[in-house]
């Protein structure tokens, strides 16, 4: 019987992720974790065959499994790959002047650019730990009692620390056109399998999901060809569809850049399905935005992210070094 460690975060709960797919890895031991070197350890001795671990904490440690002949060979299917503003307005009926905690750099620069006027403070001004329940719930309490307006966490987040307060979710949503956009923070929501090299990932397919795979490979794309100053300023969203459902979406809201892009000119389309891939950087007063967005044949993806990834150091280089740059850590 093979063994999977399983590490969990507050805001990537691995474990509770695999319940959902408990049917189908009924042949595997799971183990939990309270340190991710203790599985990388214990997968570098031969003592398990697979690791469950948040993709972020992964790309952070790439240099690492790199050097332990370690590989990514499959995702779980993400939820909610977004973070949530748990307030009891949204953005548009925050008071001047309002107080939201955050700790993603990124997010805070997309709240300003929704609205100019609200006061965005990290959570250790209120001595707030935001990585466990119970700072979440002190973070709650907070707004409860007014001294705070909102925060932000992630989807998983609010769901593994019990919480009950409205959340608003900040996500690229095709139907509010003309409002700024949240493009989410590399690898939100998602959940990689780790092995040592040679495992054949394709035996895992049963419990496991392409799309998400995909994810993982255009977000690691792309943080590999961002300069690593930039990195937590970066968002990124991924998806894929059937191109009737992209279809559908896009008349809807008469979305012309997709509609072009999808429709040929003698009115035409083809039935491949489709990835939709965004990548943004803004300033820090969230007032200028530098983006590149593209869609074509997931068939294509490998590269079509790799030409995109092109235009996009091409991007970087005028912003970064203009005059006038506005792309800055």
């Amino acid at each position: 019987m093979e063994r999977m460690g399983v590490y969990s975060t507050i805001h990537h709960p691995s474990s509770d992720r695999l319940e959902v797919v408990r049917e189908r890895i009924k042949e595997i031991e799971l183990e939990e974790f309270q340190s991710l070197d203790d599985a990388w350890s214990a997968l570098d001795a031969g003592d398990l065959d697979l690791v469950l671990a948040p993709a972020n904490l992964v790309w952070n440690e790439r240099i690492k499994l790199a050097s332990m002949q370690f590989d990514v060979v499959a995702a779980l299917t993400r939820n909610h790959p977004h973070h949530v503003l748990v307030s009891e307005d949204g953005l548009e009926h925050f008071p001047a002047g309002g107080i939201i905690l955050c700790d993603e750099p990124l997010i805070c620069r997309q709240i300003r650019r929704r609205r100019k006027k609200i006061d965005v403070r990290k959570f250790d001004t209120m001595n707030i730990e935001p990585t466990t329940a119970e700072g979440l719930r002190t973070a709650q309490n907070l707004i409860q009692s007014g001294e705070i307006n909102g925060f932000v966490t992630h989807r998983g987040a609010y769901d593994a620390a019990g919480l009950n307060g409205r959340r608003h979710a900040l996500h690229n949503d095709p139907e509010a056109r003309g409002v700024p956009r949240f493009v989410p923070t590399p690898f939100c929501d998602l959940i990689v399998v780790i092995t040592r090299q040679g495992y054949p990932g394709h035996t895992l397919s049963d419990w496991t999901d392409e799309h998400a795979f995909n994810a993982w490979i255009v977000q690691r794309t792309i943080m590999h060809r961002t300069p690593a100053e930039l990195h937590e300023l970066v968002g990124i969203h991924y998806r894929q569809q059937q191109i009737g459902s992209i279809l559908t979406e896009a008349e809807r809201v008469n979305d012309l850049f997709i509609l072009d892009n999808l429709i040929d000119p003698e009115g035409d389309v083809d039935d491949q399905p489709r990835y939709e891939v965004i990548v943004e950087l803004l300033s820090r007063d969230g007032l200028r935005t530098t983006s590149i967005e593209r869609i074509g044949p997931i068939s294509r993806l490998s590269v079509d992210i790799q030409f995109m990834m092109n235009d996009w150091n091409a991007i970087l280089e005028r912003f970064m070094t203009d005059e006038d740059s506005f792309i800055q850590p």
